[in-house]
């Protein structure tokens, strides 16, 4: 296991300390033992500060801001907010964009409060990846994982895409049937696997809770997609018409842990369109993905 900074390790501290007071004051003002500010803590003023300017970053547009910026909004000095963004730059919390020195919020937030999976581990792998490969499209792209019959949306670049049409994008869950990451992920992942998600699609089939296509037509489908090598939809998923898209699967060893796609919309480029022009690029994403995961 790797070790814990000093600095991670105070706030972990602090975090735990809260934790414990805050269901202490619980359970006593339920039984009339302690009065609503009867706290027996002192304030953290580093951690307060310091939680101030995540929740700056994470309500400004794209989860970027420049130093005046999130100076102006906490009301902290200057210098203040500096040594704080650097602090958490250092923790990975926070990256600094090369291009005009604005602050943004990294993959690693979401990892606060959950439990580390593979799947965390390939979202936080491939985030930057994945901006790297959108600044070269410039489309938009995103990464999922599966869960049970529908793919989550873990890491996506529609805030740092000029030509992105959505925003609000992680935990979205898309279906597997329609999407060109669902598609994507049937086709190439173990064939047991595939089996006990179709499976699992048919019962929901049988209660009437999927769109009308059937299993046969679907299959297909990933007949096709294996043989193109790309798992596409082009206006298919029927809650997002004007979506376009390609993916491929990002293996971890023999399984497919996620897939990766670049979309665009409809009236611009078709799915074979998108693969003329970014296939390659977007096989290598996947490819730079694989050699990172552990």
């Amino acid at each position: 296991m790797a070790a814990v900074s000093p600095a991670r390790l105070q706030v972990i501290k602090a975090h735990a300390e809260d934790v414990h007071c805050v269901h202490t004051a619980h359970i006593r003002g339920k039984i009339g033992l302690m009065a609503p500010n009867d706290l027996t803590y002192k304030q953290v003023q580093g951690l307060s500060r310091g939680l101030a300017v995540l929740k700056v970053l994470s309500q400004s547009e794209h989860g970027r801001a420049a130093l005046t910026d999130i100076s102006a909004a906490t009301h902290l000095h200057r210098t203040t907010v500096r040594r704080l963004l650097e602090t958490l730059r250092l923790e990975g919390f926070v990256e600094r964009s090369s291009d005009d020195g604005a602050f943004q919020l990294t993959a690693a937030i979401k990892q606060i409060g959950d439990s580390y999976s593979v799947y965390d581990e390939v979202a936080e792998v491939a985030l930057p990846i994945l901006r790297h490969l959108s600044h070269e499209v410039t489309w938009p792209c995103t990464l999922a994982t599966p869960e049970e019959d529908v793919m989550v949306i873990r890491a996506a670049t529609h805030d740092i895409s000029p030509l992105s049409f959505h925003r609000g994008m992680i935990n979205r869950r898309l279906p597997m049937l329609s999407t060109s990451m669902g598609r994507a992920y049937l086709a190439f992942c173990q064939p047991k696997a595939r089996e006990n998600t179709l499976d699992l699609i048919a019962m929901k089939y049988a209660a009437g809770e999927v769109p009308a296509m059937s299993l046969a037509t679907f299959r297909q489908i990933l007949l096709r997609t294996e043989k193109d090598g790309y798992g596409s939809n082009y206006g298919e998923w029927s809650d997002d018409k004007k979506v376009s898209a390609i993916a491929i699967p990002v293996h971890k060893r023999s399984a497919v842990v996620a897939c990766i796609n670049v979309v665009a919309i409809t009236r611009a480029l078709k799915p074979q369109q998108l693969a003329a022009r970014f296939l390659p690029s977007l096989a290598e994403a996947a490819k730079q993905i694989q050699s990172k995961l552990t």
